[in-house]
């Protein structure tokens, strides 16, 4: 029995008194006996506890045939409460209760009274209903995900589909529709195609006119899905099939639908041409909106960017149905293109020539881009165009005359460029060349021998260090940013960006080996690494200098062998040589990397390698560069990366504490430390 409150009781009892009391004169039969006022005097008390509070409470069995097992959001009038005056005011206010609940035979009822059956009154629709994709593929089994007539329209308190409390009124379909496919358990679990249709029709043009302008008509899920007959998209009968779908629009978008059937999409469309475009493969289905909205994807830019080059850009369709994919790239070379990526939103896209949804073969004379028309069509934005304003080729590259004369034309130049551009090249490289010829006999012939800075093996790591690092830096940004070496073939191309980018990480690591063996096993190399580490000095080195930056000081910090420009810059080609190698090596051997690393890994590799190439050639130009040759110490170039030497003057400014240290230990005759500088002079 169903438990009731204690007010319920007073009301109930002689109602159930005078059943009984039938129950014993009378025959068993007395369902003609019940009145909806008998049903009312429980169910009319607003504290009638749920199915779901009785589960609770143990007062009847959990589960049984009305269990809501589809966790969906709470459907409407499913409550055991029935207001009277709504019922009344309902379009069953005719029936008595047990007309829809005709398994109810006696009071006290049963705990759970049978599903109630629409279809002895609404027989054609319960048929159309019994067919539909809901019942087909969602309606079978205890767990059965298909709405029920009660989810959509409600149960005890139906008003009319013309009234705005209807939940089938036009303005409250998409939230009725949504609590199922915005649900993600019911989507998950039956496998509905676009879980995300929901959120996307809210964005959409046709909701927000219901929503936002208030308008009386505008497309709702029904008017394209269809409401008791919805069918599947793959059934040619459904009304959002793809052959299908230019009429379902069409039945408010008349006037463009009879444009586009007899267009060149329309008609392959209706030919069964299996990647035709329709109204969904350009505006969108769910989310469609307006053209003026940057989202669109009929927006200006997208256009041309995105939705045209979708089918007549891709390379599948091309081998498939014969279609020019240069056609796209030679738009985005042509004027039009260029001046639309820099952001003119007046320049023709490919709407502006071919027409929107009037789009026929240029053979066509209703096509725009007919010979015959292209006056007519570019003068939309060229006032005054004669049928010579568009002749040869539009869209930029081969075909006709015009194309073998603009193909000798640009070979002409290439080939100018290569010969006049590389005769300046080699002139003025052998301008440089003699003038550093001089700038280094001036270095043979100055007054005191200078000081040797690098020796052989030093100044063989570096000029190794210098060309593995430059050869990596460019073969690198290449693969990343797809750069290219003109005159050059594609896989010309490739080949050099990726075998030249190992190439050059292989002769770094070799390069960094032969270092590492230079410091372990040489004497000079473990004193110049000792002096390379920083010191506090250092830091008070780096207050002094800013102060002298500054004019807050007349003079220079002086600086012993090295100073902390350069431990820096040491430090920095250590650190971040280790680092490429490391995530390098982890990028070239990915699956091994895998077997021991997350996928998560490899891509924090990808991210730290390309961040740090970044951060090692910025720090090389910036710094390293300045100071041997932007530096007007030394502009042009300093040369001791060549011949290891420094002289006394660059000795006096750069390293003043070392020279006052080589001249102390050379008046007391000693000979200087391993990794000190030496005079020149004393190696040869």
């Amino acid at each position: 029995m169903l438990p009731l409150r204690r007010d319920s009781f007073r009301i109930a009892a002689p109602a159930v008194f005078l059943a009984i009391c039938f129950s014993v004169i009378g025959p068993r039969s007395a369902a003609w006996a019940l009145d909806n006022g008998q049903c009312f005097d429980c169910h009319g008390d607003s504290g009638i506890l749920s199915w779901s509070q009785q589960e609770k409470a143990g007062n009847v069995k959990a589960g049984g045939p009305e269990k809501a097992v589809r966790n969906a959001p709470p459907f409407p009038g499913l409550s055991l409460h029935v207001d009277a005056d709504k019922y009344k005011a309902s379009v069953h206010a005719d029936l008595s209760c047990t007309d829809c609940h005709a398994d109810l035979k006696e009071l006290p009822h049963a705990a759970r009274l049978a599903p109630v059956d629409c279809s002895g009154c609404h027989s054609e629709v319960a048929a159309v209903y019994k067919k539909s994709r809901h019942v087909v593929l969602h309606g079978k089994g205890p767990g059965a995900d298909a709405p029920r007539c009660y989810d959509c329209h409600g149960a005890h308190e139906i008003p009319k589909s013309s009234l705005s409390t209807s939940p089938v009124y036009f303005r409250n379909l998409a939230a009725t529709c949504t609590r199922c496919h915005g649900s993600r358990q019911v989507t998950d679990r039956s496998g509905i195609p676009i879980p995300g249709a929901a959120r996307m029709y809210e964005k959409s043009i046709h909701n927000r006119a219901i929503v936002e302008k208030g308008l009386n008509k505008s497309a709702t899920c029904v008017d394209c899905h269809g409401a008791h007959d919805m069918k599947d998209r793959l059934d040619p009968a459904s009304p959002i099939f793809r052959a299908n779908l230019p009429a379902t629009c069409g039945k408010c978008h008349y006037g463009v639908f009879a444009i586009f059937r007899d267009s060149v999409h329309g008609t392959a469309l209706a030919r069964g041409v299996p990647d035709a475009p329709g109204c969904a493969d350009c505006h969108g289905e769910h989310d469609i909106r307006q053209a003026a909205d940057p989202g669109s994807s009929v927006s200006f830019a997208a256009v041309s960017q995105k939705t045209c080059p979708s089918c007549h850009a891709a390379e599948k369709l091309s081998s498939r149905y014969g279609i020019a994919t240069e056609k796209v790239k030679g738009y985005q070379e042509s004027f039009h293109g260029l001046s639309q990526r820099l952001g003119d939103k007046t320049v023709a896209n490919c709407s502006s020539c071919h027409g929107v949804h009037e789009i026929f073969p240029s053979s066509d004379p209703r096509s725009t881009v007919y010979p015959k028309n292209l006056p007519v069509t570019c003068g939309k934005c060229h006032p005054g165009a004669t049928a010579n304003f568009a002749s040869g080729n539009i869209h930029v590259g081969p075909g006709g005359i015009g194309g073998q004369v603009k193909y000798w034309v640009e070979q002409f130049y290439i080939w100018m460029i290569v010969v006049v551009i590389g005769g300046m090249v080699v002139h003025n490289g052998v301008d440089y060349f003699r003038k550093m010829q001089a700038i280094y006999r001036k270095r043979r012939e100055w007054e005191h021998p200078g000081y040797e800075r690098l020796n052989p093996s030093e100044r063989l790591q570096h000029i190794l260090t210098l060309t593995t690092f430059f050869a990596l830096v460019v073969t690198g940004f290449a693969l990343k940013f797809k750069w290219s070496i003109p005159f050059l073939s594609d896989a010309t191309n490739v080949a050099l960006r990726g075998s030249g980018h190992r190439v050059a990480a292989v002769l770094m690591v070799a390069t960094s080996i032969y270092h590492l063996l230079y410091v372990i096993f040489t004497e000079r190399g473990r004193d110049q690494f000792a002096r390379m580490m920083p010191r506090l000095q250092d830091a008070w080195d780096v207050v002094g200098t800013l102060k002298y930056y500054a004019g807050l000081s007349a003079h220079k910090p002086k600086f012993g062998r090295y100073s902390y420009v350069e431990k820096a810059e040491y430090l920095a080609l250590v650190w971040g040589t280790i680092v490429m190698v490391v995530t390098g090596f982890l990028l070239w051997f990915q699956d091994e990397a895998l077997k021991h690393i997350p996928m998560w890994g490899l891509d924090v590799a990808t991210i730290v390698h390309y961040y740090e190439a970044i951060l090692a050639t910025l720090a090389i130009i910036v710094w390293h560069l300045y100071y041997v040759m932007i530096n007007p110490d030394f502009a042009p170039l300093s040369l001791t990366w060549l011949d290891g030497k420094l002289s006394r003057h660059d000795m006096e400014h750069e390293h003043a504490l070392e020279l006052e240290e080589l001249e102390a230990a050379e008046r007391r005759g000693e000979a200087p430390s391993p990794g000190s500088t030496r005079i020149a002079s004393e190696e040869s």
